[in-house]
């Protein structure tokens, strides 16, 4: 998943971002013996690969980046950071998870979410409460003590 949290930033579509990963490890499966660091070959070949498929549109990427023969360590560290982030979301309550979506990844607000589901504002308020204190308690998350600042795709 960091590996598609990474593409994703640079071609900006679910789709595109699918198909360059899923080649990538089949090239690298296909060379397995003549790769020395794996993560690194990953990296490097989705970089390259997303870039190509994302022409001049890419979006989320600095593409002064394209020029490098190595991907910046803070390109796959917040990569890493976001795929644990959605790992962490998808763990959550199906009703907490929703509920915690709409407000941080969609920017509604609390009445505004309690009036498309139909519940209380209290309800929306004790449900972020509860997704944000099973976020910041997350072992995967460490050091991410303020989650509902993190960036949202």
């Amino acid at each position: 998943m960091p590996l598609c949290m990474f593409a994703l930033r640079i071609t900006g579509d679910i789709e595109t971002t699918r198909d360059t990963v899923q080649n990538a490890f089949i090239a690298a499966w296909e060379r397995t013996d003549q790769i020395d660091n794996l993560k690194a070959y990953m990296y490097l070949a989705v970089r390259n690969a997303a870039i190509a498929a994302a022409g001049h549109t890419a979006r989320h990427y600095d593409m002064a980046h394209a020029e490098l023969d190595d991907v910046p360590q803070e390109d796959i560290d917040t990569s890493e950071r976001d795929a644990r982030l959605w790992k962490a979301i998808d763990s959550l309550p199906e009703r907490c998870r929703e509920i915690f979506l709409m407000s941080k990844r969609d920017g509604m607000s609390y009445h505004d979410i309690a009036l498309e589901l139909d519940i209380s504002e209290k309800t929306v308020e004790n449900q972020i409460s509860k997704a944000l204190k099973k976020l910041r308690g997350d072992g995967s998350l460490s050091g991410y003590t303020y989650i509902w600042l993190l960036p949202f795709l």
